[in-house]
């Protein structure tokens, strides 16, 4: 299977495009050349394009590769522009552009409180500064913390009417969120930037006052309600905690109530990926869904209900396990893949991925450097590479043997390329 021939690239153009994007985002990220670079390459390599096309034929037949480099640089700048539009920092709205310390501050909470162990932490978005009689508008995400204390039971009344939408008002004093010193450590600081957040504040009993009113989205609300539901039955039913802890993180994605030491376990041993609901478990979901469905593929009649049954049993896993950002990626990238497959059959599937992985970047270009989307791709990559040769490993004429193996070779082609991803 000739993968980098000019067969590959002419059924897959898209993965250059993909290419081309990716390198711009990187560039971006570590150069941080002023957006005016950008957008005078960006021109250039557009100008260049359409100036391309008023060439004689043979002219652009013989120069055909400089129209392919010409490509290359309009969605190396169109990367690289993204990745500056979506960098926080680069808003003139920016939280750190005008906040100093003791200045009070609103926020409103962007998830329910999840419970540590001295106290609850919760994502939150910041709104207003207030500056004297004025109010100035803000953006940013910061992390919120706030204190428990069993001494006093008005903090605790206080904490439980806490919720998501919740709006609150401190005037204790922003910390900028920084790395713990380690060398050759995780990088929490670039982690938490590409997710937008930038701060972090430590709040005593006391220290904060609830304003009237939420501001929710009533899709959120409908999400974070179906997941406590969740959790509720599995914590009624699973008593220990480190085997709640892992029920929670391989069936619905919640891994609150993991252990360190134990997702430390699973790092160690290079198996971590088996934990996150993002690439390896859609994939495996996808290829199950795929498998039940096929013999619909018999029946004119039912052309498009096979792929209506497989989006909508990807979707709603991806809902069941809290819609987190990594779990949506990989339900539209499968997503993708069927719509790829129903409207166009003999279109390359690694065409279609590179699309998926496309539009993905184009709504969060740091989803790039996230564990989840690499094991994503990382996963259906290596089903669709390894599965047939792991599959040819043995013949079995039971056909429930036989669909017992596909089940097990599936397994362990996704773990070829995400195990890799993983370590």
């Amino acid at each position: 299977m000739a993968l980098y021939g000019n067969h590959f690239w002419k059924k897959a153009p898209f993965v250059k495009i993909l290419l081309a994007f990716i390198t711009g985002i990187v560039l971006q990220w570590q150069l941080q050349p002023a957006v005016q670079t950008w957008l005078l390459i960006f021109g250039f390599g557009l100008a260049f394009t359409l100036g391309f096309f008023f060439l004689p034929f043979f002219g652009r037949f013989r120069y055909s590769f400089l129209s392919g480099i010409a490509v290359s640089v309009v969605f190396i700048a169109a990367g690289a522009m993204l990745a500056w539009q979506r960098d926080v920092r680069n808003d003139q709205q920016w939280l750190g552009h005008s906040y100093e310390s003791g200045t009070p501050l609103i926020v409103t909470l962007e998830e329910p409180l999840a419970e540590k162990t001295k106290s609850f932490k919760a994502d939150a978005k910041a709104n207003f500064i207030i500056n004297g009689d004025k109010s100035i508008p803000v953006r940013g995400r910061i992390i919120v913390y706030f204190r428990k204390d069993t001494s006093a039971g008005n903090s605790d009344s206080l904490l439980q009417q806490l919720s998501y939408g919740s709006r609150i008002i401190f005037k204790r004093s922003l910390q900028e969120i920084r790395n713990p010193g380690n060398p050759g450590g995780f990088d929490y600081k670039r982690y938490s930037l590409f997710k937008g957040i930038t701060h972090q504040v430590f709040l005593k009993p006391g220290e904060f006052e609830i304003l009237p009113g939420r501001k929710e989205s009533r899709f959120k609300k409908i999400i974070f309600t179906s997941r406590e539901r969740v959790l509720n039955i599995l914590r009624e039913n699973i008593r220990g905690e480190k085997e709640l802890g892992l029920a929670e993180a391989l069936l619905i994605g919640y891994k609150d109530d993991l252990e360190q030491s134990l997702v430390q376990s699973y790092t160690n041993t290079g198996v971590v990926h088996i934990i996150a609901i993002s690439g390896l478990h859609i994939g495996l979901i996808y290829w199950l869904l795929a498998l039940l469905f096929k013999p619909f593929r018999r029946y004119r009649n039912m052309k498009w209900l096979r792929p209506l049954l497989i989006i909508s049993g990807l979707w709603a896993f991806s809902l069941l396990a809290g819609a987190q950002p990594s779990v949506l990626r990989s339900a539209l990238m499968f997503s993708l893949i069927v719509l790829g497959e129903t409207f166009r059959r003999k279109t390359s599937i690694y065409n279609t991925i590179a699309v998926s992985a496309f539009l993905l970047l184009c709504i969060n270009p740091y989803w790039l450097w996230d564990v989840g989307f690499q094991l994503s791709y990382a996963a259906v990559l290596s089903i669709i590479i390894f599965m047939r040769p792991v599959y040819n490993w043995f013949f079995f004429k039971n056909k429930i043997l036989d669909f017992l193996w596909k089940l097990n070779a599936v397994t362990l082609a996704a773990q070829v390329l995400s195990g890799k991803v993983s370590t």
